[in-house]
């Protein structure tokens, strides 16, 4: 038996949503444009989460917790003019 019947499901997800999905994808699209990559990864010890951005050659740009990169995937605007820009002109 399904936890969720199919007849309680919307047929789209709701239109919120979809334009945080577009918000998003245009976010990921300028990191792309730019040269740069959003890199995560786990800490095998203590399982934490971090992130690095990297130029296109693979050179180390910048250092941000788990939450500073989910900031600048999302595009928050302070994170994005201080660091991000800092990191593209280095």
């Amino acid at each position: 038996m399904s936890r969720f019947p199919a007849a309680d499901l919307p047929s789209s997800p709701p239109s919120e949503v979809l334009a945080e999905v577009d918000a998003a994808w245009e976010r990921a699209r300028e990191l792309f444009e730019s040269g740069m990559d959003l890199h995560f990864e786990v800490d095998a010890l203590f399982g934490r989460v971090s992130a690095e951005l990297r130029t296109a050659d693979g050179e180390l740009a910048e250092r941000y917790s788990a939450r500073e990169a989910l900031a600048l995937a999302c595009g928050d605007p302070l994170l994005h003019t201080a660091r991000f820009e800092s990191a593209l002109v280095a």
